[in-house]
């Protein structure tokens, strides 16, 4: 019998996280047009967007969950969490708590964001593009945990066991990991080295005579240098890493594609070759971030970055920019043309 691939919304929720994301933008709109916000409309607009974004979450997540319970559709092999069982097992109850929990995290968190960069207010721009990142995110976090409530056994199992194999992809526990902490302290203490030794190179820190280190503040002016700099480096290793990584896997498993067999062309077009693939992506890089960089800190009203907003203000950009850079290097390595080129 020919296996049914079954998915779950965990991975096809890019139509409610739009949605969630229209009608959080949609009460920017309305409420706070005629000018900025404080302090005191933050930690309400946040409370507002996290009501909105959980109700549209376990809208969109439970009925679908319910279906693929009844029709034996959920995987049986998911990380199990005894925290996520004790939670309710009611929509309402379990978005009721979501939405609490979820909204103060997030008061707290842009009120310690707006603090640590000085935003005492913000412009209509600035809290719309900024609403529009942390939304997104926000939508996102809502529905994993969601479904990761909905996987657990104690709901799961009072469905029909399942007569099928599930091929869709599987489902990862949402809850921050050691592993996340150590990587994000790594980057942070990265980002600062790498600003010392740019600093360094370019005027930026300057040592003095007794050994002392003066680190001048990043300006809009001068982070187009810092953007070209940095996409170097980034591209450089992000593609030296996934490109390796894949190589070894493709190698080692021996896998062996026909030469008939068609690739995504969204891909395909990048190069094979390492190295004129790692020249592309850098150079698009450097680009891209000698562009972008100096238009946030536009955006934001921030002219100058002392040394500290800065490293964190790269050591976001750096995991927002990783991301997708590394899923197009992943994609584009596991086209059937790169196999056949690395076997």
């Amino acid at each position: 019998m020919k296996t049914k691939k079954m998915r779950l919304p965990y991975v096809d929720n890019a139509i409610m996280i739009l949605i969630t994301v229209a009608v959080n933008i949609g009460v920017v709109f309305i409420f706070f047009r005629s000018g900025g916000v404080t302090l005191s409309d933050v930690m309400l607009d946040t409370a507002i967007c996290a009501v909105i974004s959980t109700v549209i979450g376990v809208l969109f997540v439970y009925p679908k969950m319910k279906r693929m319970r009844d029709a034996g559709q959920i995987p049986t092999q998911v990380p199990v969490s005894t925290l996520m069982q004790k939670l309710p097992k009611n929509p309402v109850v379990l978005g009721a708590i979501y939405a609490i929990v979820f909204g103060a995290l997030m008061i707290g968190l842009n009120i310690v964001i707006l603090w640590f960069f000085g935003l005492s207010s913000m412009g209509f721009v600035p809290w719309l593009a900024y609403k529009l990142i942390y939304a997104t995110f926000l939508s996102i976090k809502v529905v994993e945990f969601v479904i990761y409530r909905y996987v657990q056994p104690d709901w799961a199992n009072a469905g029909i066991k399942p007569e099928e194999e599930y091929t869709g992809r599987p489902v990862k526990d949402p809850l921050p990991k050691i592993s996340v902490f150590k990587e994000m302290f790594g980057s942070v203490t990265g980002s600062i080295a790498m600003n010392m030794i740019m600093g360094a190179v370019l005027g930026g820190a300057v040592i003095g005579a007794d050994s002392s280190v003066v680190v001048n503040p990043t300006t809009v002016e001068g982070i187009p240098i810092t953007g070209l700099v940095f996409g170097f480096i980034t591209g450089l290793l992000t593609t030296n890493g996934v490109v390796n990584s894949i190589n070894a896997v493709i190698k080692s498993s021996g896998t062996l594609m026909p030469d008939d067999m068609p690739g995504d062309k969204k891909f395909t077009w990048l190069p094979k070759s390492k190295i004129a693939l790692t020249c592309l992506v850098c150079g698009c890089l450097m680009i891209f971030s000698a562009v972008v960089l100096p238009v946030i800190m536009t955006v934001f009203n921030k002219p100058v970055l002392n040394f500290y907003q800065y490293s964190v203000f790269i050591t976001v950009y750096a995991a927002i920019v990783s991301k997708p850079l590394s899923y197009i290097l992943t994609k584009r390595c596991l086209q059937p043309d790169y196999v056949r080129y690395i076997t």
